[in-house]
């Protein structure tokens, strides 16, 4: 079976595609032993290191020593082949999703309102090679404001 969860690069899955994502997983992996999931992306391997870690605290709550062996298998995997690849954003964002399953952290539904964005200073850089940072603004995955550089 081949499902495709896929998300705009670059950006963050939505939490209920991410929580799709992690049901499918729990799926194929309890329908029997055997079972194998393959998780595929295109370019950066970020997101599945953000499907891994959220999919780890997903399934939290193991049943047998034999789940906790594979919770720590995938649990060195995720460490040694993509955490050096995940941005401090990605880990967050598992650590967050991770926070929300288990209820320490909980969603505000209140609109929330972007009134200003600070950056540090940045070095100085000659034009037109240097520096030249920007800003874009999501909402619901469409492109709502791009700053000038």
């Amino acid at each position: 079976q081949v499902l495709d969860f896929g998300w705009p690069e670059l950006l963050a899955p939505p939490l209920e595609l991410l929580c799709s994502v992690c049901k499918a997983l729990e799926g194929c992996l309890g329908g029997h032993p055997r079972n194998v999931a393959v998780l595929l992306c295109k370019g950066s391997k970020a997101p599945v290191g953000v499907v891994v870690g959220a999919f780890l605290h997903y399934s939290n709550v193991w049943g047998s020593p034999e789940q906790e062996l594979n919770a720590l298998s995938m649990r060195r995997f995720c460490e040694e082949k993509l955490g050096d690849v995940l941005q401090p954003s990605q880990r967050r964002y598992t650590e967050d999703f991770g926070a929300l399953l288990s209820g320490r952290l909980r969603l505000n539904s209140s609109p929330q309102f972007l009134h200003h964005v600070l950056l540090p200073p940045l070095p100085a850089y000659d034009p037109p090679d240097g520096c030249r940072p920007f800003l874009k603004i999501y909402q619901s995955l469409q492109l709502v404001y791009t700053s000038g550089v």
